[in-house]
C-alpha cells in the first residue's frame, strides 16, 4: 500500500500543477474565443474534420453546390452592430452579417435541423450572434420541401479587425463547405 501512495502522490501533485490547480479564470481574462471553446459548433468543428467529409470550398457572393442538388449562398460580409439586446455580443467583437440561402434542388426533403453554421477568424472562433430585434434568429429549423428556398440573416462576432480572413463553415451530412473571404 506504501509502494502505489508513493507512486499515486507525485502523479496527483504533477496532475495539480499541469492543470493550474483546478483554479477558474478570472472571467475579465477570458477571451471571446474561449467562451465559444465548449460550444456544439465548436465540437463539430473538431470531431467533423477528421477527413471522413467531402470538403468543398465556397466564396462569399458565389452560389455552391453541396450534394446531390442542394445550392448555398452566403453573401459578401458587412459590418453591423447588434441591438443592446444580442445575445454573445461583446465590444471586442467586430460583428458581421450576411444572407444565406439554401436551395433544395435533391430529390427528398431536407431537414435544416441538421445543418450547422459556424465562423472563424484565423486562429480565432467566432460566436453567433442572436439578435431577434434586428432579425437574427439563428438558423430556422423546418423541412424545407424539394425545389423550395430559404433565406434568413446570419451574423457572426469575431475578435479581428476589417480585412482579417473570415471563413463561415457548414455542415451537411457528409459535405464541409468553407466560404472564405475577409472581414467587413
Amino acid at each position: 500500500m506504501k509502494k502505489l501512495a508513493a507512486i499515486v502522490a507525485p502523479l496527483l501533485t504533477l496532475s495539480l500543477i499541469l492543470t493550474g490547480c483546478g483554479g477558474k479564470k478570472n472571467a475579465a481574462d477570458e477571451s471571446a474565443s474561449d467562451a465559444v471553446a465548449g460550444t456544439q459548433a465548436n465540437k463539430l468543428t473538431e470531431d467533423q474534420t477528421d477527413g471522413a467529409l467531402v470538403s468543398i470550398k465556397g466564396v462569399f457572393g458565389e452560389t455552391t453546390n453541396i450534394e446531390g442538388g442542394i445550392d448555398v449562398t452566403v453573401s459578401n460580409p458587412m459590418n453591423f452592430m447588434p441591438s443592446a439586446d444580442a445575445q454573445n455580443y461583446t465590444e471586442n467583437l467586430t460583428v458581421n452579417t450576411m444572407e444565406i440561402t439554401i436551395k433544395n434542388g435533391s430529390t427528398e426533403d431536407l431537414d435544416t435541423s441538421a445543418i450547422v453554421f459556424s465562423a472563424d477568424s484565423g486562429v480565432n472562433t467566432c460566436l453567433e450572434i442572436v439578435d431577434p430585434a434586428n432579425g437574427y434568429e439563428g438558423v430556422p429549423v423546418v423541412i424545407l420541401p424539394i425545389g423550395e428556398s430559404l433565406t434568413f440573416k446570419y451574423a457572426t462576432g469575431c475578435v479581428g479587425k476589417p480585412g482579417d480572413n473570415l471563413v463561415v463553415k457548414t455542415w451537411f451530412s457528409a459535405a464541409k463547405v468553407n466560404f472564405e473571404g475577409t472581414i467587413a
